[in-house]
Order: C-alpha cells, then structure tokens, then sequence
C-alpha cells in the first residue's frame, strides 16, 4: 500500500499488516492535525519503505517524534522513543495513504480528551487514555 504527503515531495509504501488501527481524540494530534482526531495505522518500521522525500522530524512531547513534509506540512508519522515495546512501531495517519478505504479504525483511543460535540456511533473498544 502507498501513500504520501500533499505536495508530492514524500512517497511511501508499507508491505505487511498494521499491528494497530484507531482513532485518537488526544490534544496532541488535534494541534499537529488541525482535526477533532486523527486515524492512525501502525507498522513495524522496518515495513515502511519511503520512495522519495525526507521527512522532517520534531519532538512533540518527552516520548514521542512526528514526521511530516518540510515542504507541504502534512503529517507523516509519529513514533516513541524511549518506550519499552514501542522501537519497533511507526504510527502513519490513514490519510497519508493514497486509498485508505480499508483502514477503518478498530478502535478509539484518548476520549477522554475528545471535544463534547465530537459523538461517537460505534460498538468500537473505547479508551480513556
């Protein structure tokens, strides 16, 4: 599966499955997407082939890094840092993939930090944090 950023400046390809699909509602991806949540699907890094570009990468918080287009600002990935378990795990936004379709989430995570006018209508798995 491919994707890549707005302008075109950063291409990628996964190959494998996502280990994880959700939703996230934290304050963190609302700033960094300027959306009320963000999607994510995560993949072994070692699954994510970039085919052109090079993402720019900040420190958003203590233990996380995001990625995104120098060029054109869409959001990337993130990753952890310093978390047991996590090295291994990139977590792309589903919109960064050209047909992302078939990456509904699985489930819904931070609502407890989720705007009040933002309802969820699913039977998907909630968590608090």
């Amino acid at each position: 599966m491919e994707g890549g950023c707005h302008c075109g400046s950063i291409r990628f390809r996964v190959s494998g499955n996502f280990s994880w699909l959700g939703a996230c509602y934290c304050v963190d991806c609302r700033k960094v997407s300027g959306t009320p949540y963000t999607v994510f699907a995560c993949y072994d890094k070692q699954s994510v082939e970039l085919l052109r570009g090079a993402p720019k990468e900040y420190a958003s918080s203590k233990n996380v890094r995001r990625a995104f287009c120098a060029d054109c600002s869409s959001p990337f990935a993130y990753r952890y840092v310093d978390m047991p378990g996590e090295e291994q795990n990139m977590y792309i936004p589903v919109g960064a993939f050209d047909d992302p379709a078939k990456l509904a989430p699985r489930q819904h995570i931070w609502v407890s930090q989720k705007l009040p006018w933002v309802h969820i209508h699913d039977d998907l798995p909630q968590r608090e944090r």
